[in-house]
């Protein structure tokens, strides 16, 4: 199972939103302090409008860890320069770093719940947009 978090995590770093169907259930949710929704929807938008706005995106997996047999606690860390347009904004040529915490719910092999925790305000700090 904990293949499947890395999938995930591959898929924000290589823009494969193709592949979120092998890694999601068929009802799965996503939350997050900005969006919430069918994760499906939501992560389709949020990997492609991220990586179209920072070209160079990485997640690093800072840490990984279980709890049981089907929750899994990732610790992430969002690097990237702002080439695209974010939010609405122009690019700013400026590089941010982000850290995050997403709880994951995995049952029958595939992710039926991710929460994801991160200062939403550092993206606009570290742009200089704020």
């Amino acid at each position: 199972m904990k293949e499947t978090v890395e999938k995930y995590v591959a898929i924000w770093n290589s823009n494969d939103i193709a592949n979120l169907e092998e890694i999601l259930s068929e009802k799965s949710d996503y939350w997050d302090a900005t969006q919430a929704g069918d994760a499906k929807d939501v992560l389709k938008n949020a990997v492609t409008s991220t990586y179209n706005a920072f070209s160079d995106i990485s997640f690093e997996i800072v840490s990984l860890k279980a709890d049981g047999k089907n929750q899994f606690f990732l610790e992430w860390q969002m690097t990237g320069t702002n080439t695209g347009s974010f939010f609405g904004y122009p690019p700013t040529g400026k590089y941010i770093k982000i850290p995050g915490l997403d709880s994951i719910k995995i049952e029958s092999g595939k992710i039926s719940k991710i929460k994801s925790f991160y200062d939403s305000s550092l993206f606009m700090q570290q742009l200089g947009l704020q």
